[in-house]
C-alpha cells in the first residue's frame, strides 16, 4: 500500500445539493462554507459543523427552511467565527453523506475542513493510490471529481493562512497591497471593498475573522497562553 494525498475538487449538480446549498450559493452575503467537523455514525442522522464565511443569519435561515433538518444551533461567537451545527437526516445532505460513505468503503481518510463555494467542493483525501483513484472512478454522474494535486504525504497545513476562506485571503492580501495596514492607513473599507465588490461591512468582517485566526494561530504556536 502507498500512501498517497490528493488535493480533489467536485462540480456538484444543483439536484444533489440540499436547498439551503443553492440558497447560499445564489446568496451575495455567503462566500464559502467549511465544513470543519462531521459525524455520520448514526444511520438515520448526521451531525455537521460549518464555518460560514458570510452572514450567518442567511445560512441559519436556509437551512432551518430545508426539510430534513432536524436542528440548527448557532454556538456563542468566538474569534468572529460563523460557526453552525446542523443535525439532520441522510436525505438533507445527499452529496456529503455519499462522498464521505465512498471514501470510507475504500479505506481513504477526508481530511476537513471540506469547502464549498459556487456549486463546487474541494478538500484532501488521504489513503491508497489505488483506493483513491477507484473512488473517483465510482462517484456519482451528478458529481464531477477533478484531482488538482497529488502528494507522497499529507499536508502539515502549519500555515496559518490555511485557516482562511478564500475571501478572507484575498481581503487580506488586498489591504496589505494597498497599505490598510500601514500608520497612517492609505485606504479604507470602501476603497478595499470596490476592488472586492462588496460592502464595506463585508470587508471589515473578512479582515475581522482573518486577523482573528491569524493571532490565534500566532499565540498558539509560541506558547503564550491557553
Amino acid at each position: 500500500m502507498s500512501l498517497t494525498r490528493l488535493q480533489i475538487s467536485a462540480s456538484l449538480a444543483p439536484s444533489v445539493l440540499p436547498s439551503f446549498y443553492v440558497t447560499v450559493t445564489e446568496s451575495s452575503a455567503i462566500s464559502q462554507l467549511r465544513l470543519g467537523d462531521w459525524n455520520l455514525a448514526a444511520e438515520d442522522v448526521a451531525t455537521v459543523l460549518y464555518d460560514v464565511d458570510g452572514d450567518t443569519d442567511v445560512f441559519v435561515d436556509a437551512a432551518r427552511g430545508t426539510d430534513g433538518i432536524e436542528d440548527v444551533t448557532v454556538p456563542p461567537s468566538t474569534g468572529g467565527s460563523g460557526f453552525v451545527l446542523v443535525t439532520a437526516t441522510p436525505e438533507a445532505l445527499p452529496f456529503f453523506r455519499t462522498f464521505l460513505v465512498l471514501t470510507a468503503r475504500a479505506g481513504l481518510l477526508v481530511r476537513s475542513p471540506v469547502v464549498y463555494s459556487d456549486f463546487e467542493t474541494s478538500g484532501e483525501v488521504v489513503g491508497d493510490a489505488e483506493a483513491l483513484q477507484a473512488a473517483v472512478d465510482t462517484a456519482p454522474s451528478t458529481i464531477d471529481v477533478t484531482i488538482e494535486e497529488i502528494g507522497s504525504r499529507p499536508s502539515l497545513r502549519t500555515d496559518p493562512f490555511s485557516e482562511l476562506s478564500t475571501r478572507q485571503r484575498e481581503a487580506v492580501r488586498l489591504a496589505f497591497e494597498h497599505g490598510y495596514y500601514r500608520h497612517p492607513r492609505e485606504t479604507t473599507h470602501a476603497e478595499l471593498a470596490d476592488k472586492l465588490r462588496c460592502a464595506p461591512n463585508t470587508v471589515s468582517e473578512h479582515l475581522q475573522k482573518a486577523e482573528m485566526k491569524l493571532i490565534k494561530a500566532l499565540v498558539s504556536q509560541r506558547n503564550f497562553g491557553p
